[in-house]
């Protein structure tokens, strides 16, 4: 009787930029991964007789995809997927930040705050009363009704701001070009009590963020997708893979 190979997989996936000896990051809980060849199909027409048909036909593969889904909504994941850069920002107080603020709507300010210290004329010292002429909500400032802070001119700031923050992860989106990626998946196959598996995709050209959910009724998730390239170095002899290979536990 066939031992049985059936799959149920779980997971870590571990990335870092392709050609360097950087560590492995892990991307964190990810639901879904995986891995699909594209094809060209070159069929020749049975002409030989009047019902037509395939004589032959040949599946060329043009290429394999990669695509996972990542829940661990860090700098380093969205930096990856957005072609951005990751940064931190320290815990610290800003001291007079022009602002723009107009009764019954918000004003957002450059970071975050944790802690509202002082709202001040922008020509002013004397400051606006809490609770009355602001509120603190949603690390910004909301103006309600009956606020003594007079409607800007022409958009020019009428009001500046002191507040602190708390440590900050920052990403700007969209200021690098592509990059490649060695990407490495390690799993239990639960199906057979938990035997090791491994796949090693040597060049993944770094997908961009297809969707990115960031209201719903589940658990955010973001998809991401890219293309696995030819890694010359890798294929060094013969029945070598250029492109990925795959480890199991018999």
């Amino acid at each position: 009787m066939a031992e049985d190979y059936s799959y149920l997989g779980s997971g870590i996936v571990l990335i870092r930029e392709w050609g360097t000896k950087l560590p492995f990051e892990e991307v964190g809980n990810v639901s879904a991964f995986t891995t699909a060849a594209q094809t060209n199909t070159i069929e020749l027409a049975d002409s030989q007789n009047p019902g037509g048909g395939v004589a032959n036909s040949v599946d060329r593969v043009t290429g394999y995809t990669l695509s996972y889904t990542f829940h661990d909504f860090n700098p380093a994941n969205f930096a990856r997927a957005t072609r951005g850069k990751a940064s931190d920002i320290a815990a610290s107080t800003v001291v007079d930040e022009d602002a723009v603020a107009t009764v019954g709507a918000y004003t957002p300010l450059s970071l975050i705050a944790s802690e509202i210290t002082a709202v001040k004329p922008a020509t002013g010292s004397t400051p606006y009363e809490a609770g009355k002429d602001y509120r603190f909500e949603r690390g910004m400032l909301f103006i309600p009704a009956g606020s003594t802070i007079p409607a800007p001119v022409n958009g020019a700031a009428n009001i500046k701001v002191s507040y602190k923050n708390a440590a900050l992860g920052h990403v700007e989106a969209a200021v690098t070009a592509q990059k490649f990626y060695e990407v490495q998946f390690y799993g239990a196959n639960e199906a057979r009590g938990g035997k090791v598996v491994r796949a090693v995709f040597h060049k993944v050209s770094g997908g961009v963020i297809e969707s990115m959910g960031l209201i719903g009724n589940e658990h955010g998730a973001g998809s991401v997708s890219g293309k696995v390239n030819k890694d010359p170095s890798k294929a060094t002899g013969t029945d070598k893979s250029a492109y990925f290979n795959w480890q199991q536990e018999k």
